[in-house]
C-alpha cells in the first residue's frame, strides 16, 4: 500500500483525477487530493493575489493537516512547479516526486521561464485582452494544445476546466535548498506523436533520464491519466513502495 497526494495542473481541477482515484484505491492505496486555491469550478474566486507560493501552501497544508507522512507525490504539468516548493518545505513527509509530463524548475525559475516566447507572448496577450491583465481563461485552445481529440477524453477534460491566473506563471519558486533532488524522482512522459505540447515538457523528461530519474513513456497527449488511466496507475505503482 502506498500513499499518493495528486495535483492538477494549470486550467484543470482536482476532479481531473476521477479516473484514477478508484483504481488506486481498488488496489489498497491512499489517496489524497488537494484543493488549489481558486481552480476548483468556481471563477469568482480567482483573484490577482493568487501565485504559485499559494497553491504550494495548499498542498504544504494538507500534508500537515492530515499529518502524512511516506507520500509519493504527483504533479502533473504546471504542477511539477508546486510539488518542487512542497519537497523544499515538506521533505520529510515525502518519499517519492513524480513529474507527470510537467515543468521541474530550479530555483528562482517562473513557469514563463520555461515556456517558449511565442507562448508567453500568447498568453500575456490573452490576458492583457479578455482577463483584465491576469486571467488566462480556460477553453478549447487548451485542449487542443494537450493533444485531446473529439471523443470522451476531451469531453471529460472539458467538463472539468477551470480559468487560471497568469501570476501563477509569473512567480518564481523559491528553492535555495534545491529539496526535492534529495528524494528519489519519476518523470512520465506523454509522446504520443504529434502532440502540440510535447516539445515543451520533452526538455524536461530528456533532463530526467540525463540525470537517472525513473522515466516512463506513455503514449497520449498531455493527460495521460485521462487518456490511458490504468496504464498511468500501472506507471504509479512500478514506483512507489
Amino acid at each position: 500500500m502506498a500513499n499518493f497526494v495528486l495535483v492538477h495542473g494549470a486550467w484543470q481541477t482536482a476532479c481531473t483525477w476521477d479516473l484514477v482515484i478508484p483504481k488506486l484505491r481498488a488496489l489498497g492505496n491512499q489517496v489524497w487530493i488537494p484543493s488549489l486555491t481558486g481552480l476548483e469550478n468556481d471563477a469568482n474566486l480567482l483573484t490577482p493575489a493568487i501565485g504559485l507560493q499559494t497553491h504550494i501552501d495548499d498542498v504544504v497544508r494538507l500534508l500537515t493537516h492530515e499529518d502524512l507522512q511516506d507520500v509519493t507525490l504527483v504533479g502533473h504539468s504546471y504542477a511539477g512547479m508546486i510539488i518542487t516548493g512542497v519537497a523544499e518545505n515538506a521533505l520529510h513527509r515525502l518519499n517519492r516526486l513524480v513529474y507527470v509530463d510537467a515543468f521541474v524548475p530550479c530555483d528562482g525559475q517562473s513557469a514563463l521561464d520555461l515556456l517558449p516566447e511565442t507562448i508567453v507572448h500568447s498568453f500575456r496577450q490573452q490576458a492583457e485582452n479578455a482577463g483584465e491583465g491576469w486571467r488566462l481563461k480556460g477553453g478549447e485552445g487548451q485542449l487542443d494544445m494537450w493533444g485531446l481529440r473529439d471523443g470522451p477524453a476531451r469531453d471529460f477534460v472539458r467538463s472539468r476546466l477551470s480559468d487560471f491566473s497568469l501570476n501563477c506563471f509569473q512567480e518564481a519558486i523559491r528553492a535555495p535548498a534545491n529539496a526535492a533532488a534529495k528524494l528519489p524522482r519519476t518523470f512520465i512522459a506523454c509522446v504520443a506523436e504529434g502532440y502540440p505540447a510535447r516539445p515543451i515538457f520533452q526538455q524536461f523528461g530528456d533532463r530526467a533520464k540525463q540525470d537517472g530519474w525513473d522515466y516512463i513513456e506513455l503514449p497520449t497527449g498531455h493527460d495521460c491519466h485521462v487518456e490511458m488511466p490504468d496504464a498511468f496507475v500501472s506507471s504509479l505503482l512500478a514506483n512507489s513502495r
